[in-house]
């Protein structure tokens, strides 16, 4: 396992800057057996929790445990600093990392975890710690295979719900499904493990699967506005990849209480205006594709393709407006080159 971990974690040591993270060396008193007994680690993920000879030399690695269950994270990392100050180790820097990750400090995150793999041998400690970094970095295949490493170390419920997370993330849609299985052996049904299971099934094309289970959710709490988000937007890549008019009703349905609750939502506009096209619902088209243009008039997806509606109606000057209007907004060379040619294709 120690080597397995390892070979994932293992990067280029950066120094500059990484002082202000340990401290200088100092005498805390010795924690007792008893006053060990009396820290309460539930608070912290099985992998982070720490044994007595991991802390005995360091009184304050209790009160970073007491800040962790009060949330106040910030805290806990300078008791952890303080901590390792007078005995590091890779149990109080993987806890300092996982720590520094809950205070919304990833910088200082991932500098630490460079350091640490350096200075301790990488267990479960750090190995948990560097997969937290690598899933808030955006690492999600790394992090998988580091949740996958420790879940066969300890059977974790909240390990595997981190597999099943990354898995999806990484686009390993059937791996997310087995790690869901796992789970709801070991859980039962919870709310966030059913929509990791619609958005697998989506992401495999199962559409009617992923429907009945966000359709069945979002009557139980229609006022979720996540959930609603979720439900329509998989209910217009359903219609999108069918082409049934009747999927792309449902979808605008549900599009249409997004841009309700939320009128600022330029991509549900942009969805919703896509419905009414294949809808043959002009004038519907048109109100959606304006207030998408309206919230965002360089978006030239949406431009070209209003344009395009215009002209499926034979209106060549109204698409040229729409193109027109487009090359006074900021574009890239190539949006730039592509508005042109479909004007130059207008009046040839």
């Amino acid at each position: 396992m120690k080597y397995q971990v390892a070979r994932y974690l293992i990067f280029t040591l950066i120094l500059s800057g990484c002082a202000n993270l340990f401290g200088e060396r100092r005498f805390e008193r010795v924690v007792t057996p008893q006053e060990f007994s009396a820290i309460d680690q539930r608070c912290l993920p099985l992998s982070l929790q720490f044994n007595y000879d991991e802390c005995r030399l360091a009184m304050s690695a209790g009160d970073a445990v007491q800040a962790i269950a009060g949330a106040k994270f910030e805290s806990a990392c300078i008791s952890l600093q303080s901590a390792r100050s007078v005995h590091d180790n890779s149990a109080l820097a993987g806890l300092h990392i996982w720590c520094l990750t809950q205070s919304n400090n990833l910088s200082a995150a991932q500098q630490l975890l460079k350091v640490a793999i350096t200075e301790h041998s990488v267990d479960q400690h750090l190995a948990y710690a560097g997969a937290v970094v690598h899933e808030q970095s955006g690492h999600y295949p790394l992090a998988h295979s580091l949740y996958s490493d420790l879940f066969a170390i300890s059977n974790e419920p909240i390990i595997l719900q981190a597999c099943a997370r990354t898995a999806l993330l990484s686009s390993q849609a059937q791996r997310c499904l087995d790690c869901l299985d796992q789970l709801l052996i070991a859980t039962g049904a919870t709310t966030q493990n059913l929509t990791m299971r619609a958005a697998a099934f989506a992401q495999m094309q199962r559409y009617p699967e992923s429907m009945a289970i966000l359709v069945n959710m979002l009557s139980d709490w229609p006022n979720d506005i996540e959930l609603l988000h979720q439900t329509a937007y998989t209910a217009y890549d359903y219609a999108a990849e069918s082409g049934d008019v009747n999927l792309h009703v449902d979808a605008a349905s549900l599009l249409r209480r997004i841009t309700e609750i939320d009128p600022q939502n330029t991509h549900a506009f942009l969805l919703l205006a896509r419905c009414y096209r294949v809808n043959d619902s002009f004038n519907e088209a048109v109100v959606s594709f304006s207030r998408c243009i309206e919230l965002e008039p360089n978006n030239v997806e949406a431009c070209h393709e209003f344009s395009d509606l215009y002209l499926l109606y034979n209106d060549k000057r109204s698409a040229s407006k729409v193109l027109n209007q487009l090359l006074n907004q900021p574009l890239s060379p190539s949006a730039r080159q592509q508005t042109l040619t479909k004007i130059n294709q207008l009046n040839p």
